[in-house]
């Protein structure tokens, strides 16, 4: 019984297309010229909603009663109906089928005059085929230049139009320059014009695709959230969901899958908001088709009652039936889009827990090779101040002198490719802190006049009086960048000037933005130069071996970006360079001076150092010696302790005046040695001495319940080392108090 009723269905369901197709085919038969042409715009612009299968019925049946019209009437329905076609099938990735009825389409409308920009669309549907369906660059090129360069007709929007494909076709074939030249005038045009937002939308996206294929990844990301924020703020929800994913490519590709990850919750949801908008088209256009429909049943009434009753029933029955396929459609589309994402999840879960670990390994090699190597560091940069003093023959001291200066540039070395580490680990952070910021730039112009008088440069300092005196913020960052700045302006120039400029506040409430300029008439830096030197191990003159391991400038960059600035270079051969950014300050409402560790005008020294005893607990013997030689030289008497059980026993037997802790030691560490002595004495003033500066050391060192009064990085300069033990002994207050 059952094989009977199959077949019966089968018959039943084809004759009740038919009907419909004959009764729709009158139905058109009747329209006019213009009526018919609305339609197939009508139908393009509601493909969703109307299905692809009853947009191919309209499109055909279209095609069959232009025949009716004049040649010129009836080529230009056919040429438009067929170039439609050729969408439906190049949206479904049925690209011969596609190119096939372009191509008829093409036929057509070469016939006709007048019709440009139904030209171009079918010439640049053309190309898209050869482009992306058969990965036929070079004819798609070829289409597109032919139309670009032979029709003078074409209004400015359709010109921009084959721009922008032409661009992206010279994308694909590795022409970025050619490329580049049109992203930018079609750039200034759709953005001049704020009704083609979706054509600016695509013009950032290639712009992110061109930077992408030129490893410019910053750059591309920037506009591909341009992108992004277009399509969104004018719900282009599919369109946002392609730029998205391209977005999620390239993070992928350079390693930030985190921020994959919310980007591919974003394609998720753009995905949905498009079905549900397409849902929404479709319920609305069921609802015009149920009206539509009852108003033809009503004026048919008046003469075929029965007729028109069957009509309505089998386009209600055929409307169900396209629901049912759409719902079955969109059901199993969803399903394997919800398995794809769900598989997508796992994949970028696992790459951030790999992520996790080795950050977490990386965290702990830089500790490792941070003491590692400042251990040895502090050894030969404390023996060669010590020797520099003691040692005074001409011959001598200047081959100590020269040791002393390549332990210092070694260090410096090692610092930067540390911080550059950290910054990457994001282990740095800004400090909050009141500070007086003229003081700042007096005490960096000081400090630079020495080595800029060594190339025979003057320094100058411009201080605009506008600017509020005490801030809040991180001080010793903004030196950092600025030292870095001066010192790199001063290698490369002789016999001239550096300014360090102050100027430009624009105050608003207790905020003000000040513009920082370091100036010099140096040797200046080649403009195709000027976008690599923030990168890291670049160098503007890859033959000079004189600049360092070119770390310096992408530490300012990322210094600078963390305040919230953006640093720029104007700069030209022989006329020197001009570094500048703006960053935002909290101005301190109090205006008063905070005493602060790092204020060392405030420092009072001790009357006498010959009356302190200090305890140094170092494990390392080269270490013992230099620190037991730089306390004495400024008279102070030191014992040695080896490691942290003998410190314990000896702190608990003598009295010291400060205690010196180093943290890694055999047999107990100077963490636990130092809780130790704070449950018998939690007056003496200890400070930990460490070669590691990682964020979690530090942080362990800080803590309340840590025992420690203060801390220094080895190896030290002798002045801070003096001024940090005087300053303890004079308030020995501990943390453990």
């Amino acid at each position: 019984m059952n094989n009977i009723n199959i077949p019966k269905y089968c018959i039943y369901f084809i004759w009740l297309n038919l009907f419909y197709s004959i009764t729709n085919a009158q139905q058109y038969e009747q329209m006019s010229f213009s009526e018919l042409e609305n339609t197939i715009i009508q139908t393009e612009n509601h493909l969703n909603s109307i299905g692809r299968a009853n947009s191919i019925m309209i499109i055909e049946t279209i095609i069959d009663v232009s025949e009716k019209f004049n040649t010129q009437q009836e080529y230009y329905l056919k040429g438009y109906s067929y170039n439609l076609l050729g969408k439906i099938h190049f949206s479904a990735k049925e690209y011969k089928e596609a190119l096939r009825n372009y191509k008829i389409a093409d036929l057509f409308i070469k016939k006709l005059e007048g019709f440009p920009e139904l030209t171009v669309d079918i010439n640049n549907n053309i190309a898209l085929v050869y482009l992306n369906g058969f990965n036929k660059p070079g004819r798609a090129l070829k289409r597109i230049k032919h139309i670009y360069e032979n029709s003078d007709d074409l209004n400015t929007y359709s010109r921009h139009i084959l721009e922008l494909n032409l661009a992206n076709i010279y994308i694909k074939t590795k022409r970025y320059s050619k490329a580049y030249k049109l992203l930018e005038k079609c750039k200034k045009y759709f953005k001049n014009n704020q009704h083609y937002a979706s054509k600016l939308a695509v013009t950032y996206t290639s712009f992110g695709e061109y930077y992408y294929c030129n490893k410019n990844y910053d750059t591309a990301i920037k506009y591909f959230e341009l992108a992004a924020s277009i399509a969104e703020t004018n719900q282009f929800f599919r369109q946002a969901m392609t730029i998205y994913k391209k977005y999620e490519d390239l993070l992928v590709k350079i390693g930030r899958e985190d921020r994959a990850y919310q980007i591919l919750k974003k394609y998720t949801k753009h995905h949905q908001t498009a079905l549900e908008k397409e849902k929404l088209e479709a319920d609305q256009y069921k609802k015009q088709l149920v009206v539509s429909e009852e108003k033809n049943t009503i004026e048919t009434q008046k003469a075929e009652q029965s007729k028109t009753i069957s009509i309505f029933t089998l386009s209600l029955l055929l409307i169900c039936l396209i629901l049912f396929c759409f719902f079955i459609y969109n059901h199993k589309k969803t399903k394997v889009l919800g398995e794809s994402l769900a598989l997508r999840n796992k994949e970028l879960k696992i790459s951030k827990e790999k992520s996790d670990r080795l950050a977490a390994v990386k965290t702990k090699f830089i500790s490792t090779v941070s003491h590692e190597l400042r251990t040895p560091l502090y050894g030969v940069v404390g023996l060669s101040s010590i020797l520099m003093q003691r040692i005074k023959d001409e011959e001598n001291h200047k081959f100590i002198k020269l040791m002393k200066f390549s332990a210092d540039h070694l260090l410096n070395l090692i610092n930067d490719v540390l911080q550059v580490t950290k910054m990457e680990s994001y282990e740095i952070s800004l400090d909050k802190s009141t500070y007086n910021i003229k003081d700042l730039a007096d005490d960096i112009k000081n400090s630079f006049e020495y080595q800029a008088e060594k190339n025979n440069n003057t320094l100058h300092l411009d201080f605009d009086p506008n600017i509020p005196t005490m801030l809040i913020g991180d001080s010793v960052r903004l030196s950092q960048i600025l030292i870095n700045l001066i010192s790199n302006a001063n290698k490369f120039t002789k016999n001239g000037n550096i300014w360090l400029n102050f100027i430009k506040p624009v105050i608003s409430d207790n905020m003000v933005d000040i513009t920082f300029e370091i100036k010099d008439d140096g040797r200046g830096i080649p403009l195709d130069k000027q976008e690599i030197i923030f990168e890291k191990f670049s160098q503007a003159n890859s033959k000079d071996h004189t600049t360092g391991t070119g770390l310096g400038l992408n530490i300012v960059k990322k210094l600078v970006s963390l305040h919230g600035g953006d640093i720029k270079i104007r700069s030209a051969p022989g006329k020197g360079s001009t570094f500048y950014f703006t960053i935002p300050f909290e101005i301190d409402s109090s205006n008063k001076e905070i005493n602060t560790p790092d204020n060392v005008k405030r420092h009072i020294p001790l009357a006498s150092s010959e009356d302190y005893n200090i305890l140094v607990v170092e494990d390392n013997k080269i270490n013992q010696i230099v620190t037991q030689n730089i306390l004495k030289s400024k008279g102070y008497k030191s014992e040695i302790a080896e490691d942290g059980i003998i410190a314990v026993e000896m702190a608990q037997k003598n009295r010291y005046d400060i205690i010196l802790m180093d943290l890694n030691m055999p047999n107990m560490n100077g963490m636990e040695a130092t809780q130790k002595i704070r449950e018998f004495d939690i007056n003496i003033p200890i400070i930990a001495l460490t070669a590691s500066d990682t964020q979690d050391t530090i942080k362990e060192i800080l803590h309340p319940d840590s025992g420690f009064n203060d801390y220094m990085r080895k190896p030290f300069k002798n002045a801070e080392f003096f001024k940090k033990i005087e300053s303890n002994m004079l308030n020995p207050i501990s943390k453990a108090s």
